[in-house]
């Protein structure tokens, strides 16, 4: 362990101690520290706050930005949906406006008819089968489950103890 000892007078030279051993050397220009300027705490926390609440203000921005844009995006989708279909009735009831309806076209309207009336009919069979079986499903799980309560292990310890011990 070194120990300066600086000399008073002006002089260049500094006396070292180092465990005993006593010898002088030339003295080291050291720059003094520069004290760091004090930052009041007030003034960081409010730093800070600033700070903190611009990163939240910049999150908040960002999501609305994205959710901006998929709304955009979906208005968009809409419009394109619905686009095609304008110009296409459009063209439709000119069309209609300039064929007149002949008995092969009255033939066909009544094939097509009758097609989604069958398919109707289809689809209320399905949806009463479907019932049919949802109710039969619901029958089957409660009956089930009151055979689950009305086991004899639910009753008292007692009974339990004796159906397992027969």
């Amino acid at each position: 362990m070194a120990l300066f000892v600086r000399a008073l007078d002006g002089n260049e030279w500094e006396v070292c101690n180092d465990d005993g051993f006593i010898y002088k050397r030339r003295r080291r220009r050291r720059p003094l520290p520069e004290e760091a300027p004090q930052t009041d705490p007030t003034e960081e926390l409010k730093r800070q706050q600033r700070s903190r609440k611009k990163r939240c203000l910049l999150a908040i921005r960002e999501k609305y930005q994205r959710e901006i844009e998929q709304w955009e995006e979906l208005s968009a989708a809409l419009l394109r949906l619905t686009a095609p279909t304008t110009t296409a009735t459009g063209a439709g009831s000119a069309y209609h406006a300039l064929v007149l309806p002949t008995p092969q076209c009255a033939s066909t309207a009544d094939d097509l008819l009758a097609q989604v009336e069958a398919q109707e009919t289809a689809f209320r069979k399905v949806s009463d089968l479907c019932d049919l079986v949802d109710s039969f499903c619901e029958a089957r799980e409660e009956a089930m489950i009151r055979s689950l309560f009305d086991l004899p292990i639910w009753g008292s310890p007692r009974k339990l103890m004796r159906s397992l011990c027969s």
